[in-house]
């Protein structure tokens, strides 16, 4: 069994659902024994927070912390050991959104609020953050510029067929011009 560590404990964010502002998905991680799904931001960022209030990893700053004997924090702590019944790490590298596909890591919990790194999984450079406020922008302002690329994609298509068909209705005008015998 291994301990939980930062590189096992990221949550890989698969968005099915982007409409105004509004996502909806599942949320993977080795650290889960099950997706955890949200329907808006707020209701992921609440979910993913009692996961790491309840496994206490990463431990949240304004925690009591003891050098003696250990108090017991005021929650349920569940066991970081990884054994059975925990998602393995293919079954969460395989989670895709249909709309979006991002990756947290949480690194510490210090100001009552979170940082870390924000990775897109598309080859861009991951993005730290110093707040889940900065986190929530970056989010929003991803699957926003997914969402505009997916329709130029669309748009562009549509675009490109309506060139190729004003280039090949020039090219027969100019096939009549030059007909013989006329």
């Amino acid at each position: 069994m291994a301990r939980l560590n930062h590189y096992m404990a990221y949550l890989r964010i698969a968005v099915d659902q982007a409409d105004e502002g509004r996502i909806a998905g599942n949320v993977f991680s080795q650290r889960l024994k099950e997706p955890i799904r949200f329907t808006d931001a707020a209701d992921m960022l609440l979910q993913i927070e009692d996961v790491l209030d309840k496994q206490d990893f990463p431990r949240a700053f304004q925690r009591k912390r003891t050098f003696g004997k250990e108090v017991r924090p005021s929650y349920e702590k569940e066991d970081l050991e990884h054994g059975e019944g925990y998602m393995d790490q293919e079954t969460v590298d395989r989670a895709e959104g249909q709309a979006a596909t991002f990756a947290i890591n949480v690194i510490t919990r210090q100001n009552t609020t979170w940082q870390g790194y924000l990775d897109w999984l598309d080859g861009s450079p991951r993005k730290a953050y110093n707040s889940v406020l900065e986190l929530l922008a970056m989010i929003t302002e991803g699957i926003r510029a997914e969402e505009q690329a997916r329709a130029k994609g669309t748009t562009g298509e549509t675009e490109e067929a309506e060139d190729a068909t004003a280039e090949n209705a020039a090219a027969g005008d100019t096939a009549a011009e030059d007909a013989p015998g006329e």
